[in-house]
């Protein structure tokens, strides 16, 4: 069974309010004042560690719900690395599917600081056996066979309704049915 850690980089959804989001994250922490600027830092945070996908599902939908992205990562993975005031208005690029209890300020623990190492990408997952494209990204470059030249000269079509398919009938010989007359129902 995979289990995971969750970081909150401060990143919110597209067409978020921050403010709305920035009260949203400090009811999710139960934090108020300065902490809530630190938790926008742009730092990885860690909110849990080793927790199943299905926990991982339901944070992921906590944060969604007040407009705040997490980074869900393997657990003994690399925290994601941190991000750019700029990047943190965008969607992050992973995040798994699958939602507990709320996250609280004891569950927050400061995240060392990590260079993109190589076989990670930016947003912290491993690169390799699935990698996702960038929506509307072109992914066969390989150029399309030439259409087929296909001579359909000498075919014509019936007017509508004027065939039958008599002609596709089968007709099946007659099976007697068998005497089942000595059959009887028992109640039981």
């Amino acid at each position: 069974m995979h289990s995971f850690d969750i970081y909150f980089l401060g990143e919110l959804l597209p067409d978020t309010d921050p403010e709305d989001a920035r009260r949203g994250v400090a009811r999710l922490f139960k934090v108020q004042g300065n902490a809530v600027e630190r938790l926008f830092s742009g730092k990885p945070l860690r909110v849990k560690q080793a927790v199943d996908a299905e926990t991982a599902s339901r944070y992921r939908s906590l944060f969604r719900d007040v407009g705040a992205l997490i980074q869900i990562v393997p657990n003994g993975a690399p925290p994601p690395a941190e991000k750019a005031p700029e990047a943190r208005q965008r969607p992050a690029t992973v995040e798994p599917k699958s939602n507990p209890g709320r996250p609280s300020a004891d569950g927050v623990e400061q995240a060392e600081r990590s260079k993109p190492q190589p076989g990670l990408s930016e947003a912290g997952a491993v690169v390799g056996a699935a990698d996702l494209a960038e929506p509307g990204s072109i992914l066969d470059h390989t150029q399309p066979p030439p259409p087929a030249n296909i001579d359909t000269g000498s075919l014509e079509a019936l007017p509508p309704n004027s065939g039958t398919l008599e002609d596709c009938r089968v007709d099946k010989p007659h099976r007697p049915i068998p005497d089942i007359s000595h059959l009887k129902l028992v109640d039981d």
